[in-house]
C-alpha cells in the first residue's frame, strides 16, 4: 500500500466508518493493537480479513482524489507493456495500462509520489494519466511481462552455420528441436528488447533459472524444466562453434543475432558448475548508438562538474559501477 500522510489517513479512517466499511469499534480496537505492534493500521485491517485489500485502496484512490483501477482480471497489451521496462515497472510498482489522447495510462500503488510519477514520464517520453491500484492488482500484470518470455517468438533470427562435429544424428535433432530453438530465440528478444547487457542460464538441482541483467541489476526472469538444460546449452554451443560433447572444461564463443532489425554480437561463456553447465551470454549492440550525457540522466551540478572537468588540461575522469551499469556508454558520451 502507498505511504499516507496524516490528513489522508484521518480522512480514510472516516470514511470507512461513514460508508459502513468498518465499524468504529473493531477500528479503534485495531488502532490500538497496531500501535502496540508497531505495525500500519491499514496493513493490519487486511491482514485480518477487516476489509478487502481492493476495496481499501478504492477508498485510499477517494480520499486522495485519484482515479482508481481494479486491473485484478485484465490482459494488458504486450505493444503497451514495452513502452515500460519489466525492471523500471517493479521498481516503482507501476504498470502502463492503455493510450488515451496522447497520454499514457498507468496504475501504480503510490500515485501520490510525485517524484516517481516525474521519472515515469521523463523516461517514457510522454506525459501520464496516472490511476491507483493495489498491490495484487499491478503484480497481476508485471507477471504478464514474465508471461511474455514463455510465448513462441520467431523475432529473433539466428544465423551462423552449424558446427561440424562427428555426432552429426545428435546435433539434427538439436537443430531441428523447434521448441528448444523458439525457447533461446525468445529469451534473446526479450533480453534485447529489454536492453539487458548479460542473460544468464543457471542449472539448479530441479530447475533451469534464467536471469537477465538490466541497469546493472541482476533479476530472475523465469525458470524452466531442468530436461531442458542438455538440449538448450548444446543449442548454444553449436551456434558458438563450441564443442558440444565437453562438459568438463570452460568454453568461450560467440554468434550474431538479428531482433527486429537490430544486430546484436553475443558473447558465450560457459562454465561446469554442479547441477550442469552454466551460459553466461553477453550482449553488444552493434548498431552503435550514442548518447549525450543528458541522455544518460546527468542534469545540474553532476553535468557542470563533468563538462568542467573534461576541459582541464591535466587529470583523470574515474567511472566505477557494476557490470552492466553504464560505464562505458558514460564515457562514449
Amino acid at each position: 500500500m502507498a505511504l499516507l500522510t496524516d490528513e489522508i489517513q484521518e480522512k480514510l479512517i472516516k470514511l470507512l466508518i461513514d460508508e459502513g466499511l468498518v465499524e468504529k469499534r473493531i477500528l479503534d480496537d485495531a488502532e490500538k493493537r497496531a500501535k502496540k505492534e508497531d505495525k500500519p493500521l491499514f496493513s493490519l485491517l487486511t491482514e485480518e480479513g477487516v476489509i478487502d485489500n481492493e476495496l481499501l485502496t478504492h477508498a485510499v484512490a477517494q480520499v486522495s482524489g485519484v482515479p482508481y483501477v481494479n486491473l485484478s482480471n485484465s490482459f494488458i497489451d504486450q505493444n503497451i507493456l514495452s513502452l515500460l521496462p519489466a525492471e523500471v515497472a517493479e521498481r516503482f510498482m507501476a504498470v502502463p495500462l492503455a493510450e488515451v489522447q496522447n497520454r499514457l495510462a498507468v496504475a501504480m500503488i503510490d500515485a501520490n509520489n510525485v517524484q516517481a510519477v516525474d521519472y515515469l514520464a521523463n523516461r517514457i517520453q510522454r506525459p501520464l494519466k496516472v490511476f491507483m491500484a493495489s498491490e495484487d492488482s499491478v503484480r497481476h500484470v508485471l507477471g504478464q511481462y514474465k508471461a511474455d518470455l514463455s510465448t513462441v517468438s520467431d523475432a529473433a533470427q539466428v544465423s551462423q552455420e552449424e558446427a561440424a562435429i562427428e555426432s552429426a544424428t545428435e546435433i539434427k535433432t538439436i537443430v531441428q528441436d523447434s521448441p528448444i530453438s523458439r525457447a533461446l530465440s525468445t529469451i534473446l528478444e526479450y533480453a534485447v528488447k529489454s536492453h539487458a547487457s548479460d542473460v544468464h542460464i543457471e542449472p539448479l538441482e530441479k530447475a533451469l533459472k534464467i536471469r537477465c541483467r538490466v541497469d546493472g541489476v541482476l533479476r530472475e526472469v523465469m525458470q524452466l524444466p531442468k530436461s531442458i538444460e542438455p538440449a538448450l546449452v548444446s543449442r548454444i554451443k553449436i551456434l558458438s562453434s563450441l564443442k558440444i560433447d565437453e562438459h568438463r572444461i570452460p568454453q568461450d564463443g560467440q554468434f550474431a543475432v538479428n531482433v527486429a532489425g537490430k544486430a546484436v554480437d553475443l558473447r558465450i561463456a560457459i562454465s561446469p558448475v554442479v547441477w550442469g553447465e552454466q551460459v553466461v551470454i553477453r550482449l553488444l549492440d552493434k548498431t552503435g548508438n550514442s548518447f549525450d550525457l543528458e541522455d544518460m540522466g546527468y542534469a545540474g551540478r553532476a553535468l557542470r562538474s563533468i563538462r568542467k572537468g573534461i576541459k582541464r588540461p591535466n587529470g583523470m575522469i574515474l567511472t566505477s559501477g557494476p557490470t552492466g551499469s553504464g560505464k562505458s556508454t558514460s564515457l562514449y558520451a
